[in-house]
């Protein structure tokens, strides 16, 4: 934290630097001759995994305009894979957000990429506004860089990097939307605003292998995910456990549990709470836990990158929310249902409002 006072004079001091080079120009929209944008680069590095997830609508409604363009996106070492295998993506670049991962080899091929021609750089600041990401966009060397006016640097010039800069929102929107709104300001839009990430059949067969190797059956089981990056979004794990009960007792379905790689003791306090027979599924990977997640009956989770994946997925999901409002950030998928704490918090959230959530949710699957 001792740090925090000399980074923020640090990057005072390098935006006035690039405020003083970079020249003032902005186009408007009509300016922007989209019809030459043959190669596009969207940077989205600085975020979480339910962050980038929720921008997959952004690529849908790049494809859908420019149908024939080369589509590259530019997202961290920790969350990228996610983006692997979706068909409005040619190629995904990888930043390596810790020293311990800027290798030599990682660092030559991010510049290799950043430095290929590209028509036009899209920079996707809306949970907060990136110095790295508007570096980035620069040295992508685009004719055309867009970025919203939303959160400026300081008592600069508007978000000084971009020269299409589009209208920040006016009024509090949902995430994927202010996402989209970046693209509405030259008229790129998508009706599909579902999130979306897209497993080969062979991840697929893997995720019910790993089922059935468990002795779980498919669709009999019902998926727990316990953990969040961000404690107070956790619901208790005791009721996570007396729910488990309820499932497989009275709902008579296997339950298997997951949660993170630095969360052994939330699953250890869980697993010492719980009565009835559950499975544990730790210690996969986001894609391995992604084809697993695609085959469940349904998933039980915090507001955290698991609700987003699991909907991306195309599994039934049943999401608890705390502080954080679900019209701003639920998943805008079909089968998605969430609850929130009275008092906006997950603690407050009642098990058998949960409850009755989740059978309603199996009720419209029969």
């Amino acid at each position: 934290m001792r740090f925090k006072p000399a980074e923020k004079i640090f990057k005072k001091a390098l935006i006035g630097l690039f405020s003083a080079f970079l020249p003032d120009v902005l186009y408007s929209p009509d300016q922007v001759e989209l019809g030459s944008v043959k190669s596009i680069l969207v940077i989205r590095q600085h975020d979480q995994l339910g962050d980038l997830i929720l921008t997959t609508p952004v690529y849908r409604a790049l494809r859908q305009r420019f149908p024939q363009a080369k589509i590259t996106v530019l997202a961290r070492y920790y969350t990228n894979s996610v983006l692997q295998n979706n068909p409005n993506i040619d190629r995904v670049l990888v930043y390596p957000e810790k020293l311990k991962l800027a290798t030599p080899k990682r660092l030559f091929q991010l510049f290799q990429g950043l430095r290929q021609p590209y028509d036009l750089c899209i920079v996707l600041n809306t949970v907060s506004h990136s110095l790295s990401s508007d570096v980035l966009c620069l040295l992508s060397g685009a004719r055309y860089r867009l970025g919203t006016a939303e959160m400026p640097f300081y008592n600069f010039r508007p978000n000084l990097f971009y020269n299409v800069l589009s209208a920040p929102s006016v009024s509090p929107i949902h995430e994927t939307k202010r996402s989209l709104l970046i693209l509405e300001h030259l008229g790129i839009t998508t009706g599909d605003l579902s999130e979306e990430v897209c497993l080969t059949p062979e991840e697929q067969e893997q995720g019910k292998k790993v089922l059935w190797d468990h002795h779980l059956i498919p669709e009999k089981t019902i998926g727990l995910n316990l953990g969040a990056y961000n404690t107070p979004n956790r619901w208790p794990y005791q009721k996570y456990a007396a729910l488990a009960d309820w499932l497989a007792g009275e709902l008579g379905f296997q339950v298997a549990v997951f949660w993170g790689p630095r969360e052994d003791d939330l699953g250890e306090r869980f697993l010492g709470a719980v009565n009835a027979k559950v499975t544990p599924l730790p210690g996969l990977d986001i894609r391995q836990l992604a084809g697993v997640i695609s085959q469940l009956r349904l998933v039980v989770c915090n507001n955290t990158g698991i609700m987003h994946l699991a909907a991306a997925v195309g599994a039934p999901t049943f999401a608890i929310f705390g502080l954080y409002d679900p019209e701003l950030w639920r998943p805008l998928n079909r089968n998605f249902y969430g609850v929130r704490g009275l008092d906006k918090t997950c603690t407050s959230a009642e098990l058998e409002v949960v409850q009755s959530g989740i059978k309603r949710m199996l009720e419209r699957q029969k």
